[in-house]
């Protein structure tokens, strides 16, 4: 049994929609929608292109800090 959608009033509702069904497939099924989201930012027609784009550079950002100070920490008590 599906559910419908409850009818969205303005944009910003429509924004909060998205980004609910967005983190839903997203924990339901990771590999595939990250595949899909990929798609969808690189389309950019989607409301939530401009989100999907910054949740991306910040990972990017967060993955090559994490690396830096994790190299700079075994420097330190080891080197």
């Amino acid at each position: 049994m599906t559910t419908q959608p409850a009818p969205v009033a303005d944009d910003t509702e429509l924004l909060l929609h998205e980004i609910r069904d967005e983190a839903n497939s997203l924990a339901h099924h990771p590999v595939e929608e990250i595949r899909r989201l990929a798609h969808v930012a690189a389309e950019g027609d989607s409301p939530t292109t401009p989100l999907l784009v910054t949740l991306g550079v910040i990972g990017a950002v967060a993955v090559i800090l994490l690396l830096m100070l994790t190299v700079v920490l075994l420097v330190y008590y080891y080197g």
